[in-house]
């Protein structure tokens, strides 16, 4: 289940032919790197995963990764690798990598997967701000402050954020929720 836009997708790869993924043919909104101006001029916090080549040296994929990891926190890497690389993508910071080829059935279930995780994480963390604001309003309603109205209201807000967590997990792999589970433990 992925929001009803299309997932916004920046591609930073050399060379896009050579990537073997027709990006235009999949349903997603797709914009491509210019290396002929600052990639940290590029990055933009509505994108939803950032397509990065492994491989890349000018400009480092690794400084990119940490510049999209400090810039746009919220946007998901996917690195692209011609091998299985000895420095694991995933270790510095990228939510998954792909060795190429790949198909283009695989290439979209990772990035819907990325969206699909991304949501489901801030849904949680919704989930549990509501949860915690209940508490208090509740623990203020017992003692007589005049918050009834919020209090409803806050937990009508905690039953649709339950629903739709429980619909994105539906649509999570089972990788995708272990790895999202980690990721919210870890904050």
């Amino acid at each position: 289940m992925l929001p009803s836009d299309p997932p916004r997708v920046f591609v930073v790869h050399s060379n896009v032919a050579a990537a073997v993924i027709d990006f235009e043919s999949l349903p997603f909104s797709t914009r491509y790197a210019d290396f002929e101006r600052s990639i940290l001029e590029q990055f933009d916090p509505e994108d939803d995963v950032l397509v990065l080549e492994w491989a890349l040296t000018a400009p480092d994929a690794r400084g990119v990764l940490d510049a999209a990891t400090q810039q746009v926190p919220a946007t998901r890497t996917l690195a692209l690798t011609p091998s299985v690389p000895a420095d694991d993508p995933i270790d510095r910071g990228a939510d998954e990598y792909l060795v190429t080829p790949v198909t283009a059935d695989q290439f979209q279930s990772t990035v819907e997967q990325l969206v699909i995780q991304h949501a489901y994480e801030v849904t949680l963390d919704e989930y549990f701000r509501l949860a915690t604001e209940r508490a208090v309003l509740k623990n203020e309603l017992d003692s007589g402050v005049d918050v009834g109205d919020r209090y409803e209201a806050v937990t009508a807000q905690l039953c649709a954020c339950r629903q739709r967590a429980e619909t994105l997990r539906r649509g999570l792999s089972e990788t995708g929720f272990d790895r999202t589970l980690r990721k919210l433990l870890d904050d």
